[in-house]
């Protein structure tokens, strides 16, 4: 069986609760958490982010086989607006390498921005879920 190996960074993640997270999970096999050289930006309900094997911060994710004869890739690719033989609007996918925490570098597809934001606000920690439950517990105080 053909798989499509996906790094995922933001509202994907198994920790998200949206329901594209879900059903990544539900049609997916996890590989693992790792990095990736790149910047995370703060889109505000959502992150992008751009990707540079020479870049100096890191972007946390997971990592999942999905089966490419399943309708959970155009699912995906739809959701992301990353169409497989173009760019989307927003995003695009491209081959980048992934540090997974066990210790392998693989190389994974992942749905990178087109261009850096002139407005976002780059993530320091570049973890989308830890920065947005601080953001949730500064507005609770």
């Amino acid at each position: 069986m053909s798989v499509r190996t996906l790094f995922v960074y933001g509202t994907l993640r198994p920790s998200s609760r949206h329901p594209m997270a879900h059903r990544l999970r539900a049609g997916a096999k996890p590989l693992g958490t790792g990095t990736a050289r790149g910047t995370l930006y703060d889109f505000g309900y959502y992150p992008g982010a751009t990707f540079d094997g020479e870049a100096r911060g890191r972007v946390v994710g997971e990592v999942f086989a999905v089966p490419t004869a399943s309708r959970l890739i155009a699912e995906l690719d739809y959701y992301e607006g990353a169409p497989p033989h173009g760019d989307g609007e927003l995003y695009r996918l491209v081959e980048i390498e992934v540090l997974l925490d066990t210790g392998p570098m693989l190389r994974a597809m992942t749905y990178a921005l087109k261009r850096p934001p002139l407005w976002a606000r780059p993530v320091p920690s570049g973890d989308w879920i830890v920065h947005t439950r601080a953001r949730t517990a500064r507005k609770l105080r």
